[in-house]
């Protein structure tokens, strides 16, 4: 099954994965996250947890019905949607419940769909077999989604929704725990946004890992004030500055980082155009 983690954001969507497949007893490694990108009128993006072939299959539904049925014309999430389930309908009885009873579960697939349409902004959707339902905040999804939302829930209370820019680096660092921590996640963690202009934003490797490289340091620095909880120190015994300091340190560094990582990749695709 794998992990998928989506964050509905203030200006955007976030979708982000893990890379590993597992295909009986074979593992492989590839990518959960695929796009069909903006033409003007409606984009979508697209993770899932589960079967990769059957994942790889419904996309692939889903992008020819859109060419067929709407093509370069305007639409709206209600046609979107209809399209999606339109595709899972057709997919879900053919190529998974065919199948026999004890592959089935093998073949089934969780998605997540982050949806754009020209002038309303982006929606968030997951599916359930041939229907897909609107999420108003995060999902998760796949066999690590419980230490997923337990970690979701400590970085975003019930309520609270984040920036695309705060979401991303929290998703590299979800997918990388799960990774960790739960059996059948592996392989490269993958994040992606979807703007509410249309732009499909890709999250650089060097992000990815500097997000997860900062916030684990983040949680050993509060680990050591837990010497503080004892009664060996009084409170008004405790200086804070020097911790303070090295979290606005940290902080000031971590962005400048992932600054530079946006900017020498936007410079190499500048050149790659000849601009």
């Amino acid at each position: 099954m794998t992990i998928a983690t989506g964050f509905k954001c203030v200006d955007g969507i976030v979708l982000a994965a893990d890379g590993l497949y597992t295909e009986g007893i074979a593992k492989l490694y590839g990518q959960k996250i695929f796009s069909i990108p903006s033409n003007g009128h409606y984009a979508l993006l697209i993770a899932g947890a589960g079967g990769v072939p059957s994942l790889k299959g419904i996309v692939r539904e889903i992008a020819k019905r859109l060419d067929a049925r709407i093509g370069q014309r305007a639409t709206d999430f209600s046609h979107l949607r209809s399209i999606v389930e339109g595709a899972l309908g057709s997919y879900y009885p053919k190529h998974i419940d065919s199948a026999p009873q004890d592959a089935r579960d093998d073949l089934g697939v969780q998605l997540l769909i982050a949806m754009w349409v020209s002038g309303s902004g982006t929606r968030l959707f997951e599916s359930c077999r041939t229907a897909a339902f609107e999420v108003e905040d995060y999902r998760c999804v796949g066999i690590g989604s419980h230490l997923a939302g337990y970690l979701n829930d400590i970085f975003f209370p019930p309520g609270e929704r984040p920036s695309v820019r705060i979401a991303e680096p929290i998703a590299a660092y979800i997918v990388g725990r799960s990774k960790h921590y739960v059996q059948f996640c592996g392989g490269r963690t993958f994040v992606r946004a979807l703007l509410d202009d249309g732009t499909d934003e890709r999250v650089w490797n060097e992000e990815i890992r500097n997000s997860e490289d900062y916030i684990e340091g983040f949680f050993a620095s509060v680990g050591r004030l837990r010497g503080l909880l004892g009664h060996a120190l009084q409170p008004h015994d405790v200086d804070l500055a020097p911790f303070t300091r090295d979290l606005k340190d940290s902080i000031i560094d971590f962005q400048a980082r992932q600054q530079s990582y946006r900017d020498k990749h936007m410079a190499i695709g500048r050149r790659s155009r000849g601009l």
